[in-house]
């Protein structure tokens, strides 16, 4: 597999570098408009591995080179009198990157577990290479003596304690009746936009509350298009997706704990009387049932199975349990043995709307109360490459008090999304920064998509135009990078299409879900 290294070193010993890698017999590659001169290397030493190495001589040029270029490893060679200090430039990077992910996106996070450095051999060489440990750096290497040596030492580094496996990954965050009408958007895009590997190939799929939904139909090879024609009342070969299908009224609950509680206030003292008013407020006043037997049929008659151990790819479905609020991930053994059905009913428990569901011993609700997006289920099982899609971002008004003039409803729901857009953030960030050889391509809904969603996330009503806002947006996220996007995936099979086609796909929302296209 090709492995991008940017090398960044002071004007002084560039010249020296690129000689060292011409008489290794690296190929010169034309220039490509970027700040840098660019290698490819095939060398006996890599081991079958190719290095496409760019040498860059600007520190305030690295953020810009991320924005268009992927980078699995940054080389930062202090030696030369030129050169910035290593932990000096090292937080440079930091910061500036810092700048970036929050201009284009958690995705554009470079993890400083993603930077080595080559240092001068100075009285106090100990102590930084200790700073540089604590600042969370790679590796460090010491005045090197010879290039063959630095050539091991970058192998090593790129593959030493990787026992990932070359997988894809899909995870879903939730986000209500709108968050899945946005993933559905999202799949249908990535589903069009790429030849040769399909999304439907995702070997690891992970999915919480509304996008356990929509990982597990694609998981069990429900086609999308099919999905979003029953939403839109139109003729499908799938069971029509309503409101109802969602929110069936737990009448029966609602009146036997009202019932309860009535009976046991007459026996309480009058000091008690507010605590036990307080218990027969109802766990959720819809049940749930009916999705979840709507999901049992779609997967038993149109899908692959019910069962996680019936779908190809792995299907993890994130819970809390009600009881302790631990987060448990359905579908990792002990919790295994149920239907599908059954764990996307438990993760899209959400309180106090919808009663827990019991599985087992155990009672479940959302599992978004505990944990943004599965990503570590997905990782951990040897994905080098993860789809994101995380519907709960706030819409970032421009104007002034424009929250204080939709009222205190509307300010809630956008507090709830920043609260969990924030912890979904910093979960990246973590994750980013552990598993350095993983990258996330994350797509979130952008300034027009975020303002059609905001409000309540339960409408009365399904807002089928979202899925096409979330279409469009998606396929002009992958047009606007493309370049990165490209090389990232194409590694793994996605040959993300030309520019010109992305644009015109962008236009043909219509014409791809009433002439559906081939099966999956």
């Amino acid at each position: 597999m090709r492995q991008y290294l940017l090398y960044v070193t002071a004007p002084s010993r560039s010249a020296a570098i690129m000689a060292a890698l011409e008489r290794l017999g690296a190929r010169k590659l034309p220039d490509d408009g970027a700040l840098s001169q660019n290698f490819e290397l095939n060398h006996r030493l890599l081991k079958g591995m190719t290095m496409r190495i760019h040498i860059m001589t600007d520190i305030d040029g690295v953020t810009p080179f991320l924005r268009q270029h992927p980078v699995d490893l940054l080389v930062y060679d202090e030696r030369g009198d030129d050169a910035t200090e290593a932990v000096a430039a090292v937080q440079h990077i930091a910061r500036d990157v810092s700048s970036l992910t929050q201009l284009w996106g958690p995705d554009f996070h470079f993890p400083n577990s993603r930077i080595v450095t080559v240092l001068k051999q100075t009285p106090d060489v100990d102590h930084r290479v200790f700073i540089l440990g604590r600042l969370n750096v790679r590796d460090v290497i010491v005045e090197p003596e010879k290039t063959a040596l630095m050539l091991r030492w970058l192998r090593d580094v790129l593959y030493a304690g990787i026992i990932r496996e070359n997988k894809v990954g899909l995870a879903l965050s939730g986000g209500a009746i709108e968050g899945l009408l946005y993933q559905a958007g999202a799949i249908l895009a990535l589903k069009h936009a790429f030849e040769g590997r399909s999304i439907y190939t995702c070997d690891v799929i992970s999915g919480i509350s509304s996008g356990s939904i929509v990982g597990s139909m694609v998981a069990n090879q429900i086609e999308v298009e099919e999905l979003v024609r029953g939403v839109m009342d139109l003729t499908s070969r799938y069971p029509p997706f309503k409101l109802s299908t969602i929110f069936d009224l737990a009448g029966l609950h609602i009146l036997k704990r009202m019932i309860s509680s009535s009976l046991k206030m007459r026996r309480v003292k009058l000091s008690q009387w507010l605590e036990a008013t307080m218990e027969s407020i109802p766990t959720g006043f819809f049940k749930g049932d009916k999705l979840e037997a709507y999901l049992h049929e779609l997967f038993v008659d149109h899908g692959v199975s019910d069962q996680f151990d019936g779908v190809k790819p792995k299907l993890y479905i994130g819970a809390t349990d009600q009881d302790t609020f631990d987060h448990v991930t359905l579908g990792r053994f002990p919790h295994d043995r149920m239907p599908i059905s059954a764990a996307i009913r438990a993760s899209c428990s959400l309180p106090p709307l919808f009663t827990p569901k019991a599985i087992g011993d155990r009672w479940y609700i959302d599992g978004q109360v505990t944990k943004s997006c599965n990503l570590e289920s997905v990782v951990e099982d040897g994905t080098r490459l993860v789809f994101v899609i995380d519907p709960m971002k706030p819409y970032r008004a421009t104007i002034a008090g424009t929250a204080d003039i939709k009222g205190g409803y509307y300010g809630v729901v956008q507090m709830v999304k920043a609260l969990v857009s924030t912890r979904f953030e910093t979960s990246l960030r973590a994750v980013s920064e552990q598993y350095p050889d993983v990258d996330f391509l994350v797509f979130q809904p952008d300034e027009e998509c975020a303002r059609l969603m905001a409000g309540s996330p339960l409408r009365a009503r399904l807002r089928i135009e979202v899925i096409e806002v979330a279409f469009q947006s998606t396929l002009r996220r992958l047009r606007e990078r493309h370049r990165i996007y490209s090389a990232k995936t194409s590694r793994y099979g996605f040959e993300l299409k030309s520019i010109d086609a992305l644009r015109k796909l962008e236009n043909s929302y219509k014409d791809i879900i009433e002439n559906i296209g081939d099966s999956i």
